[in-house]
C-alpha cells in the first residue's frame, strides 16, 4: 500500500511551495549489516547463480526513493552476495537489472536470483494538525503525530535465465514491529506527501530505527531457504530448459 493512504491528511491544503521552518532534529545514520552463520569452500556447491540487486515492489517505489531505503536495498544486495557465496555457489553478478545479464553469463548461469522488497505500513492512530503563528492567524502550519506499524515480505524467485521460466520461490515475512511512534520534526505549509513525510527528520529516525531492528530477522530467514540440497535438485530441470535453447 502506498504510504500516503495511512497519513489521513486535513482537507485544508494551502497553495505554496514547500518551505519547512528549521527542524528541530536531524536525520540518524542507519547501518544494516549481517553476517552469515556458515562459510563453505567456494564452489562447494557445484552450483553457478546470478544475483540481481533486489528492487522494491511497484506501490512502494516513490517511497522507495528515500535515503533510508536506498541504504535497505543496498545493504540486502551485499548481504545476500555474501551469504550466496558462503552457502558455497559459484556467482554471476550482482547485476543492476536482468538486461545488464550478458549472453555468455546466461548460459554458464544455472539459476539467477531475483528479490523484491514488498513493505507495507499500517496506520493505527495519528492525523494532520495544523497551528498558527503568533504574527498571524492567516497562515496554518501543518505537523503530524501518530503510530504506524511496519511490515511486509521480501519475495525471492529463482528464474533459469535463458528462458526466465521460475523454478523456484519463496516469500519471507517481514517481521512486525508495531505502534511505532512517529512525529515530524518541523512545522510545513502543506500536509507532506509521501517522501516528504519520509524524509522528515523525526519520521525518517523512527522508521530507520524499525527497520534496523529487524534487518537481522530478515537475513537469517533469507539464509534458511538458500538450502543447497534443494537447489541442486532443480538442475534436471534447468538442464532441460537449456536444452530448448540449444544448450546442454
Amino acid at each position: 500500500m502506498n504510504l500516503k493512504l495511512f497519513f489521513v491528511a486535513t482537507a485544508w491544503l494551502l497553495v505554496g511551495c514547500f518551505a519547512p521552518q528549521q527542524a528541530v532534529k536531524t536525520k540518524d545514520t542507519f547501518t544494516f549489516d549481517y553476517t552469515p552463520k556458515e562459510s563453505s569452500k567456494l564452489g562447494s556447491a557445484k552450483m553457478v547463480l546470478a544475483f540481481v540487486q533486489p528492487y522494491y515492489a511497484a506501490y512502494f517505489a516513490n517511497t522507495a526513493s528515500s535515503e533510508l531505503f536506498k541504504r535497505f536495498q543496498t545493504a540486502l544486495k551485499n548481504d545476500v552476495e555474501e551469504l550466496i557465496i558462503s552457502k558455497g555457489f559459484s556467482l554471476k553478478g550482482p547485476y543492476q537489472a536482468f538486461d545488464e545479464m550478458v549472453f555468455d553469463d546466461k548460459k554458464v548461469t544455472e539459476m539467477l536470483i531475483e528479490i523484491e522488497i514488498a513493505p507495507e505500513f499500517t496506520a493505527h492512530q495519528g492525523s494532520w494538525k495544523t497551528s498558527f503563528t503568533l504574527m498571524t492567524t492567516s497562515r496554518a502550519y501543518y505537523h503530524y503525530s501518530g503510530m504506524v506499524s511496519l511490515v511486509g515480505k521480501i519475495n525471492i524467485s529463482g528464474v533459469e535465465p535463458l528462458t526466465h521460466e521460475k523454478l523456484w520461490s519463496k516469500s519471507v515475512l517481514i517481521p512486525n514491529v508495531e505502534n511505532i511512534e512517529i512525529r515530524t520534526s518541523g512545522k510545513y505549509d502543506h500536509a507532506l506527501n509521501d517522501i516528504e513525510l519520509i524524509n522528515d527528520p523525526g519520521v525518517y529516525n523512527a522508521v530507520g530505527k524499525a527497520l534496523m531492528m529487524q534487518y537481522t530477522g530478515i537475513m537469517n530467514k533469507i539464509a534458511a531457504h538458500f538450502e543447497v540440497e534443494e537447489l541442486v535438485s532443480l538442475k534436471p530441470q534447468i538442464k532441460e530448459l537449456k536444452s530448448k535453447k540449444g544448450f546442454n
